[in-house]
């Protein structure tokens, strides 16, 4: 790695529904045969989407895994045949309550660097249901650079993306994001970008997943600057999209345009309904 830079590869894939071992094997082949093809791209930080290794089932407790279970010893390996770390999404075993959603970092000797556990379930689609939510925002450090990961639904809370703010450089996203409303993903991703002067790198899956074959993803992973630049892995289409974050550009545009600095204290700020009567 060369300091203050980071070559980022979002993995946009599509997933076997609840079928590990498949997964497994297709991730594999997709990152080594696009690696193989492109030679001078030696990715520092590789991302996956939310719950790679299963779809986004809601039969959580069936399919959990324990800590170092087959997905994390999966994780380890890609990270050690590519030289890499490796953050992705996968179902963790709670033994206090229902399974977790999460993601783990794995580094290229097979630590495991951090778990984050999705802050918000998807109550819309039931997973508050089958699901426990996390109560931590994790970050880590990786050559020169504080990244935070966050998972899919969490990107409509801005709040917890507020509070770390100015203290991490890069977001990783990875999420399950189906078509209807892929718009507001590519919308939110910028905004929480432009707004927290960071990098935002949004991994999203393709295909079609489901009990019923009735979620259709279409892709759409974005790589977006600190000023809300962007480039996008395109629509429906297996593929890798690199892309190189530098650390300098991060702290230029903020010492360029320093909006951070400005932030108020919100529980100082009151509110009040005023008092209004109209005659008709």
């Amino acid at each position: 790695m060369k300091p203050g830079e980071l070559n980022v590869a979002l993995v946009q894939c599509d997933l076997s529904w609840e079928n590990q071992d498949a997964n497994y094997e297709h991730v594999r082949k997709l990152i080594h045969s696009t690696l193989e093809n492109n030679k001078n791209e030696n990715p520092d930080l590789i991302l996956l989407p939310e719950t790679f290794a299963t779809g986004f089932t809601m039969r959580s407790e069936r399919i959990a895994e324990p800590n170092e279970g087959p997905t994390e010893t999966f994780l380890k390996e890609i990270a050690e045949s590519t030289n890499s770390y490796v953050c992705a999404g996968w179902i963790q075993k709670n033994p206090e309550g229902k399974p977790f959603n999460t993601v783990s970092v794995v580094g290229p000797s097979g630590e495991i660097v951090i778990r984050y556990s999705k802050i918000h379930p998807f109550t819309f689609g039931g997973e508050d249901r089958h699901y426990s939510s996390g109560s931590e925002i994790v970050s880590y450090d990786l050559n020169g650079f504080r990244i935070t990961p966050f998972i899919c639904y969490d990107i409509r809370f801005p709040e917890i993306f507020r509070r770390v703010a100015g203290d991490t450089d890069i977001f990783t996203v990875h999420a399950n994001w189906p078509i209807p409303r892929i718009h507001h993903w590519e919308l939110i991703l910028k905004t929480r970008a432009i707004e927290n002067q960071a990098y935002v790198f949004g991994v999203n899956r393709i295909g079609i997943a489901g009990y019923n074959k009735s979620v259709h993803h279409n892709g759409h992973s974005l790589a977006i600057s600190p000023n809300g630049e962007f480039t996008d892995a395109g629509e429906e289409v297996e593929t890798i999209l690199f892309y190189k974050a530098q650390k300098k550009t991060i702290l230029d545009y903020r010492e360029h345009f320093p909006v951070l600095p400005d932030r108020k204290d919100q529980s100082k700020i009151r509110f009040r309904i005023a008092e209004h009567s109209s005659q008709t």
